[in-house]
């Protein structure tokens, strides 16, 4: 079984080995420009393919946010190219998450979110690999999970 995204084929190794070292705090990688401009959207590309499957609707979304990258003169496929360069580079998301935990109020992370739940929503197919991971994320942020399940509701 395998994926195929513009000139990329994510397989079920691939998969495996992101879920398998997912939140190692041991391995420090760099953040690419596309993730150091934008987390959020390193964890939207996350949740969309954690479930093995990059639906239009997804990748609408993801393209949008790529555009709302400010002092970005690249396009949001070339952003979007890069973000997955860097999630097959990487098999953590620690550098991402503690980013934005040093760099965003608990209200930021709210929105960050409201963000990824209506990225798992929008196919309107909710996958329990999606939202499984939109509540580790949760976690990860700090917030706690009754407000995620309240952002979850809002946004359903």
């Amino acid at each position: 079984r395998s994926l195929k995204f513009t000139n990329y084929k994510i397989t079920d190794q691939y998969i495996n080995k992101m879920f398998k070292n997912f939140f190692r705090k041991d391995e420090v990688s760099n953040l690419s420009q596309a993730q150091e401009s934008d987390v959020v959207l390193r964890l939207m590309f996350e949740i969309a393919m954690s479930d093995g499957n990059l639906d239009k609707a997804e990748l609408e979304l993801l393209k949008k946010r790529a555009a709302q990258i400010e002092a970005s003169d690249k396009k949001p496929s070339e952003i979007i190219k890069e973000v997955i360069d860097g999630a097959a580079s990487s098999s953590s998301l620690y550098p991402t998450v503690t980013k934005i935990n040093a760099e965003h109020s608990l209200d930021q992370k709210k929105e960050i979110l409201a963000q990824l739940w209506q990225l798992v929503a929008i196919d309107g197919v909710i996958n329990h690999y999606e939202e499984n991971l939109y509540f580790k994320i949760a976690e990860l942020l700090k917030v706690k999970r009754p407000h995620a399940n309240q952002i979850k509701q809002e946004n359903s």
